[in-house]
């Protein structure tokens, strides 16, 4: 089926902060237990190797998403330690500020906005998408591949959502993980339990995302024909499915290195 650009509430400006907050922090925690990071690390690791930096720049970073345990993966399983900077046009200050406190001195988030369009010249490193690429238009997509390359600065994103049946069937779902992940979010206010268990409001915002999520997902050839044409000599790109170990789904990561 064609890709539909339906809307996610989070993405709007009037969403308000405290909602998009708790369902970012939603985010991060189902992310983390679906092993993104399993699949992001090595990948991620041999990046780092590529253009000799410990750099990391998170860009969309939500609510953290699952870059702690990247960090920790990437330092245990592969002897890597990693400086990592968390960005987002609607930056989350609160979970910045607590995965600050978690990593201190590793973990640094920017507190004005950033577009990831146009990362600002200071932020160099390995640049980082995990389960947001999919909120981007394709024109706005393309322009982050676009700045990258022309920055020559490594790029990797990841994407757990896909267009497909099973994209949609585990959209269905959300709500019940909903209510079984949030009191594991981060702060954990009691609005968001009013929320959460009293209305269920965040429930059924989440699971609205999700399926509009699987609906905006991109394949592979839509990645492949993207990065395509914003390809230039000594910089290229590689479209992968990678499968989750004991898990359902599978990952699509882009990955773009200067060569």
């Amino acid at each position: 089926m064609p890709r539909i650009d339906a809307p996610e509430l989070e993405d709007y400006p009037w969403f308000p902060a405290r909602l998009r907050d708790a369902m970012t922090g939603y985010l991060r925690v189902a992310s983390e237990l679906a092993g993104l990071s399993a699949v992001a690390a090595p990948m991620v690791a041999r990046a780092m190797n590529r253009v000799g930096t410990s750099r990391v720049v998170d860009l969309c970073s939500g609510g953290g998403g699952p870059v702690l345990s990247l960090v920790k993966r990437l330092r245990e399983k592969h002897g890597r330690s990693a400086e990592v900077t968390l960005t987002d046009l609607f930056p989350n200050e609160d979970a910045f500020l607590r995965a600050e406190r978690e990593m201190p001195g590793v973990v640094t988030g920017v507190r004005e906005p950033v577009s990831a369009t146009a990362v600002p010249e200071g932020l160099s490193g390995v640049r980082t998408i995990f389960n947001a690429l999919h909120h981007l238009p394709p024109a706005v997509a393309t322009d982050v591949f676009a700045d990258a390359v022309e920055k020559r600065q490594p790029i990797l994103t990841f994407e757990v959502v896909e267009r497909s049946v099973q994209g949609a069937a585990i959209a269905v779902v959300v709500p019940a993980s909903v209510y079984a992940l949030m009191p594991f979010v981060r702060p954990l206010r009691l609005s968001t339990l009013a929320l959460t268990y009293g209305a269920p409001v965040l429930p059924l915002a989440i699971a609205w995302d999700g399926f509009a999520s699987c609906l905006r997902s991109y394949s592979v050839a839509e990645l492949e024909a993207m990065t395509r044409k914003v390809a230039r000599p000594g910089y290229r790109f590689d479209v992968v499915r990678t499968r989750v170990p004991l898990r359902p789904g599978s990952v699509t990561s882009v990955i773009g290195m200067p060569t």
